[in-house]
């Protein structure tokens, strides 16, 4: 069993919604703060001022590139994600082509990651890349094949969705990313992780982050649960 400060360092906390004002995401990099979260994750407008806010703490900026569709031309998503390092972003989640993924065109999703994963690694080499396949629009043999395209794309964690699909992370499909993928790289879980029975599973699964936005809550739930095994340890124990 983890403990809840490892817990808190797996936690990606995201504010990603199109209708977010600058007072919510000062919000979430405050909690990220106060709770010593792993990363905050804004839209791009928001990177400079993550990383004048988080300057100094362990707190890591993150940032989506080629968000929800992944359907940008690859230039497009390089300059982004270059300009996303250059405000301060050190985290860097980008969707495939899912389109192109879909139409079996390998060769594209394939050398679309490789330029994309050289590209940002050349201009920040501790930069981590986490590459979005989106599963809930992929069937079985679709999703292996995109675990085997990032797995060598040099990308540091494959990750399941953006969030704005019509389902979210699902435990097989991290059992799935983890068998195929192997130790080439981490996994990240994300959309529609809302209580934390759900996220230590996932975790147990295969999981080395978690993508939410609910992280703080699920940290109560652990003050809940612990608290009430203590209070039945000393009743016990009385």
């Amino acid at each position: 069993m983890i403990g809840k400060q490892e817990f808190a360092r797996m936690q990606d906390h995201s504010i990603l919604e199109p209708d977010a004002d600058q007072a919510a995401v000062d919000r979430r990099i405050d909690e990220c703060l106060e709770h010593g979260f792993a990363a905050v994750y804004v839209n791009p407008c928001y990177v400079r001022h993550a990383a004048a806010r988080l300057e100094g703490s362990t707190t890591a900026v993150g940032t989506v590139i080629g968000f929800p569709h992944g359907a940008n031309k690859t230039e497009i998503k390089i300059q982004e994600a270059l300009h996303a390092l250059e405000d301060g972003a050190s985290e860097l989640d980008v969707v495939i082509n899912i389109s192109r993924l879909k139409s079996g065109d390998d060769a594209y999703v394939r050398d679309e990651l490789e330029r994309f994963v050289q590209a940002v690694k050349a201009r920040h080499a501790a930069a981590r890349v986490k590459v979005i396949i989106e599963t809930c629009y992929l069937t079985r043999a679709e999703k292996m094949r995109a675990c085997e395209i990032v797995a060598n794309s040099g990308a540091d964690y494959i990750k399941t969705s953006t969030g704005t699909g019509p389902a979210g992370c699902r435990i097989g499909d991290i059992r799935l990313m983890r068998r195929v993928c192997g130790e080439r790289v981490k996994i990240k879980a994300a959309a529609q992780i809302t209580f934390l029975e759900q996220a230590l599973a996932i975790i147990e699964a295969g999981a080395e982050r978690i993508g939410e936005n609910t992280a703080v809550a699920m940290l109560g739930e652990w003050e809940d649960m612990h608290g009430a095994r203590s209070e039945k340890a000393r009743a016990t124990s009385g």
